[in-house]
């Protein structure tokens, strides 16, 4: 039963939990009652590797790239899945316990990156907030929870929760919410009733590709408070940036069911219908117009991906052998190009940006959702990075 005015959901105080805190299960044991989370591999990190920049060039000497874009290992904690009876989801991708906790579903390899989250959590931004009626209390994570005049919506039965940070950018779509699909194929969860922001046809679409049925899906609205009798919570897969092998897995078969046969087009993706709108206003590229038509004058197919359906956009990274653009979420439909592929980025900079067609101009990397295999390369000491911090060579996973 779907019921859109449930019972009210009371105010209160929640302590903030890393997930990992949570009571242990087997995986069987999970899917078949009791609250906490089973982890895919106990204790051992996921290693995911950056292959780095091949060039980098600095025109104006701007300085943001100053350390460089070299090779680097991050290590993350094991994937996992929660389930909560009883489960409240607010905001972006909290969920609030019947114990009083709350929790995301990134979990945080070191005290010190949970802390940086709640310090973004307790701030005065909404979106940093997450939207989630959290409020800090002067007391060490604890937060009071209001709901204000959020409606509530009660969903009966165990259903799948899909919601990440983020949740209005296509990139963050790609990254963090489609990589939980496949996980949820291998744990037989894809029959249930499934909530997942989608603002467009294109993450509706990929969704259904992915192998969501069409009659399970729950559009999730950050301004409603969603009341589960029992919630399975998907990990955030990918909190680097880096995609691991289930989501290079989910990728690859996304390319071979709908991808192109063509292999040598070349594509250049365009933010200017976004900027004419005002959408794209913070990464403004001053002379792209006439960038579009110099590229266009030499074969370069412009593409705006926010104009073509999932399945469109499928076929032109596949058929890609270059891809280029200003750097934004049109860039990350890079991970439907297929393997060695090259991608061509042009970066915010702190004056409006200006670029020149001649790739030294821009940065260079391999297509972060198709990276080759890395031959031996290693990232120069200290560049081993747990999370988001980077910690010294030697140290070992908490």
């Amino acid at each position: 039963m779907n019921v859109e005015h449930a019972r009210p959901i009371r105010p209160g105080e929640f302590l903030a939990t890393n997930p990992t805190d949570l009571p242990r299960f087997e995986r069987a044991e999970l899917l078949k009652g009791g609250s906490g989370i089973c982890l895919e591999a106990s204790d051992t990190p996921r290693e995911y590797w950056r292959r780095g920049a091949e060039f980098l060039d600095d025109p104006g000497g701007t300085g943001l790239f100053s350390p460089g874009i070299d090779p680097c290992r991050y290590l993350s904690l094991p994937a996992f899945l929660a389930a909560i009876d009883d489960a409240v989801l607010t905001g972006f991708r909290t969920i609030l316990t019947p114990d009083d906790r709350f929790f995301t579903d990134e979990a945080y390899a070191q005290l010190e990156l949970l802390q940086r989250q709640l310090d973004r959590v307790a701030g005065p931004d909404p979106s940093a907030n997450e939207r989630s009626g959290l409020a800090p209390t002067g007391r060490e994570r604890i937060f009071r929870f209001e709901p204000g005049h959020c409606p509530v919506r009660q969903i009966e039965g165990p259903v799948l929760v899909l919601s990440s940070d983020e949740p209005e950018s296509y990139g963050s779509f790609l990254f963090c919410v489609l990589p939980k699909v496949r996980a949820a194929r291998r744990l037989g969860l894809t029959g249930l009733p499934c909530i997942a922001f989608a603002n467009s046809g294109s993450v509706w679409e990929l969704l259904l590709m992915a192998a969501i049925p069409a009659g399970n899906l729950i559009e999730h609205d950050y301004n409603t408070l969603f009341h589960f009798d029992r919630a399975y919570i998907l990990c955030l897969r990918n909190p680097h940036g880096n995609l691991d092998a289930e989501s290079l897995a989910l990728y690859a078969e996304l390319r071979v069911q709908f991808g192109s046969r063509r292999r040598n087009q070349r594509i250049y993706v365009s933010r200017w219908s976004l900027n004419r709108s005002g959408s794209g206003a913070p990464r403004v590229m001053l002379n792209e117009p006439q960038l579009i038509e110099r590229l266009a004058s030499i074969g370069f197919d412009i593409v705006e991906p926010e104009t073509l359906t999932a399945c469109d956009q499928i076929l032109a990274f596949t058929a890609a052998s270059l891809v280029a653009g200003p750097s934004g979420s049109g860039l990350y439909s890079t991970m439907f190009c297929h393997p060695s592929r090259r991608s061509m980025a042009s970066q915010k900079s702190p004056t409006p940006l200006r670029i020149s067609i001649r790739p030294k101009k821009t940065i260079s990397s391999n297509s972060p959702g198709s990276m080759p295999p890395l031959s031996g390369i290693r990232p120069p000491p200290g560049r081993t990075i747990f999370g988001k911090t980077r910690v010294p060579d030697g140290s070992r996973h908490p």
